[in-house]
């Protein structure tokens, strides 16, 4: 008797260890580095100078060039844009041709993806993968699916013309076909998980920027047509505009597409990154910044500039300028518009990540 109360005691002296084991990994602290509270800036650089960088706020202050100072190395020519998915940041610099994938956390190289042509954005397919846009309009224009921790190219779809941002809504994977050098009016749809193309919706010229509703659906920015004319020996004759800007907004599930604003004139800014969206809010870069709620534009922040991002935790708008605008800059306001902060940055911010 006194063996089985001792052998029963063994086992529940055994399950509570279990247990303490269980609950004390579900409490361990989430990873944590130098950067686990950074907002992260974009920032291109000058075209072939090898420049592009991430600056990191943190605390109120720059710290600029960050992966240089963590790996060593230069990133490369023409910072696109960057995504962090879980603990990872998915860093695209497009004229060098790759993505590199670094830790969140401590900016630390973990992989890099080379081969490619003109790569623009990332975004996330599953726990083992991401999808890359990547084609000027004059060739390679697919969307390439990429494994998270070889950072190897496994398989790709063919797109539009020069594929630029996408999302991902109600399963499906919608990719802006912008035109590239050329010309575009499309939005592919794919299903995320079969790669099976769904179908070509067309909207306005130059599908740019995209974002998603609470609904699920897609808001789309067109920059509108430019036709530029040259003579047979390539010398420049003017330009006419085919189109001018405008916002649609495509059902994800009947992918129906509706013009939500049409422009009486193509936007004066020219940075690829225009629209943001929180909590029923299209912010847009014009000649200024507007939010566009319930049908009605409002100015909301006056000023040139060069990129727009939301914070949606805590609703300020950040907004990027150049020496084409002002300054390399990266500028922070609250929701209402009212200044918080100017941040000086390196060469040409496009972008704030949150």
């Amino acid at each position: 008797m006194k063996k089985n109360l001792v052998k029963i005691a063994s086992i529940v002296l055994a399950g509570s260890i279990a247990l303490t084991a269980c609950n004390k990994k579900d409490d361990d602290p989430k990873p944590s580095g130098a950067y686990s509270n950074a907002k992260f800036i974009v920032c291109e650089g000058n075209f072939n100078a090898n420049e592009g960088s991430i600056d990191a706020i943190i605390n109120g202050e720059v710290k600029k060039d960050i992966f240089q100072a963590e790996n060593n190395r230069p990133l490369g020519d023409i910072v696109q844009s960057m995504t962090i998915i879980d603990d990872q940041a998915f860093i695209v610099v497009n004229n060098s041709g790759k993505v590199e994938a670094v830790n969140a956390h401590t900016f630390k190289s973990e992989g890099t993806c080379t081969g490619l042509s003109y790569p623009r954005y990332v975004v996330n397919r599953n726990d083992n993968e991401i999808f890359v846009s990547n084609g000027n309009g004059y060739g390679s224009d697919y969307v390439y699916v990429v494994n998270k921790q070889s950072m190897q190219k496994t398989d790709s779809v063919a797109t539009g013309a020069g594929p630029n941002t996408m999302v991902v809504s109600n399963g499906k994977l919608f990719v802006a076909n912008s035109g590239g050098y050329i010309s575009d009016k499309t939005i592919s749809v794919f299903d995320v998980k079969t790669l099976k193309f769904e179908k070509t919706i067309t909207v306005g010229d130059n599908p740019y920027d995209m974002e998603v509703d609470e609904q699920g659906n897609i808001i789309v920015l067109c920059k509108g047509l430019t036709n530029y004319n040259y003579d047979a020996e390539g010398n420049y004759l003017g330009s006419e505009i085919v189109s001018n800007t405008a916002i649609y907004t495509i059902n994800s599930t009947s992918f129906e597409a509706t013009a939500t604003k049409e422009f009486d004139h193509q936007f004066a800014s020219y940075g690829g990154n225009l629209i943001a969206y929180n909590n029923g809010t299209i912010y847009y870069v014009d000649d200024a910044v507007y939010a566009l709620s319930n049908g009605t534009s409002t100015k909301l922040i006056e000023g040139s500039f060069y990129g727009i991002s939301v914070d949606t935790k805590s609703g300020d708008i950040w907004v990027t300028a150049t020496p084409y605008t002002s300054s390399h800059s990266a500028i922070q306001y609250d929701k209402n518009g009212k200044l918080i902060k100017n941040y000086s940055v390196t060469n040409q911010p496009n972008a704030v990540v949150f």
